[in-house]
Parts: C-alpha cells; structure tokens; sequence
C-alpha cells in the first residue's frame, strides 16, 4: 500500500496534511479531541473557519457547547465539509475522502484533527515509528 509520512516535529507535535474543502492545511494531531456523536473531526482557527465559511465549503451550519479540559464550556459555531488526506511530497489528495464536522476554534489555539477524522479513513493504517519520530498513513 502507499503511504503518506510524517516526521514529528521538533516540540513533539505530531502533524498531517489535510485537505479542508478548498484550503490545504498542515494540522496538528489531537487525540484529545474526540466526539461522543462521532461527528466533530477538525477545530481550526477562526481565520481559517471564515475562509471556508466565504468559500462555500460549509454545510449543515449550526452552534455547538463544547466543555474544555478545564470544565469552561463555550459555544461555538459548527459546519460539515469534505477531508482529504494530502501526501506531502506532491501535495496531491490520497485514500478515501471524509465528511466531518468543522469547529470554529478558538484565536491562539493550534488548528487541530481529532480521532474522527481517522476513523472515517476506511481501508487506511496508521503507522508510528517512536524511535524514528516518524509516523504515515498506508492508504489504499
């Protein structure tokens, strides 16, 4: 199977390339953010979040409460679109095409993929190389 790999970067942060409807992103990996609906895949920048908005690569628009570790909730502003694993070599999409929920993150906070977004990678593996600090993804 082909893959897309990934070096970790020098703060220990594990990042992917993603295609976000029309915007190509460089995302850090969050374990953390998980979604008991199983629908909320990315929290990004509001910079980011409004281009997608004006772009039309939004849907399903509504508001969501979310809780953070600390126990503060907020409310913040959801759509759905389309996620593409992008190799990073060639820059091109590769492996299935996902639809998730997008959060309007929060100004300062890294733009970030959760576990959803992997789970909807069917027929993909994940692949990580403590000792290496690299990690891929095989897709088919």
């Amino acid at each position: 199977m082909p893959q897309a790999r990934w070096l970790v970067a020098p703060n220990g942060r594990y990042r992917i390339e993603v295609q976000l409807g029309s915007l190509d992103l460089l995302l850090m990996v969050d374990t953390g953010l998980v979604d008991r609906q199983g629908r909320v895949g990315f929290e990004i920048e509001p910079a980011l979040y409004d281009r997608l908005k004006q772009a039309g690569d939004l849907s399903a628009m509504r508001r969501r409460k979310r809780t953070d570790a600390s126990g503060r909730s907020y409310v913040n502003e959801v759509g759905q679109a389309s996620a593409q694993l992008l190799e990073p070599t060639v820059r091109v999409p590769v492996g299935p095409a996902a639809r998730l929920d997008v959060m309007r993150g929060i100004h300062g906070v890294p733009s970030r993929v959760g576990v959803e977004f992997f789970h909807r990678l069917a027929g993909c593996r994940v692949i990580w190389d403590v000792d290496a600090r690299l990690w891929c993804v095989e897709y088919p």
